[in-house]
């Protein structure tokens, strides 16, 4: 019975990059990005916070050499491709929080009878501050990884 709980980790790790490998090849092609950073769902995140992961996430994008054009706000249609964060700190326990990076393209879906720009590739990170006062430290640091595997992942396909 022990060596199942040593294992089932590693399996679940496995199963997480091998979904991750399994639609990075939508990156392909990909010549320059848009970029955003949503913390609808993260009311403790205040505006100061959300400008230094927005600097967090241009600084790690230009470093890896990923071409960024400005955004538009008012003009979705125009923003494509879009990498876009979404950090939620909403979750279940009050110590929680997940990123989610997601990369739209010049797919669309029809739902609902409208247009809808289906997103392409996803990285998620969940995490806990574990009771810290510091929550913004974790959710910085846990960016920085995650827009390097993202880059990693990106010039994987745009060498």
């Amino acid at each position: 019975m022990r060596p199942i709980f040593f294992i089932l980790p590693f399996l679940v790790l496995f199963q997480l990059v091998s979904n991750a490998a399994d639609n990075v090849s939508h990156l392909k092609g990909i010549n320059f990005l848009y970029m955003n950073v949503d913390t609808g769902l993260a009311t403790d995140v205040k505006l100061a916070e959300r400008l230094d992961l927005t600097d967090i996430m241009e600084l790690q994008l230009r470093r890896g050499g990923i071409m960024l054009r400005p955004l538009i706000a008012n003009q979705p249609m125009t923003n494509v491709p879009l990498v876009e964060l979404s950090v939620d700190t909403s979750g279940n326990g009050a110590t929680d929080y997940t990123l989610v990076l997601r990369v739209k393209d010049f797919v669309t879906i029809d739902r609902n009878k409208e247009k809808t720009i289906a997103t392409t590739f996803e990285l998620r990170r969940s995490g806990s501050h574990g009771g810290s006062s510091n929550e913004i430290d974790g959710i910085k640091a846990e960016l920085r990884e995650l827009m390097a595997e993202f880059v990693d992942h990106f010039k994987s396909q745009n060498p």
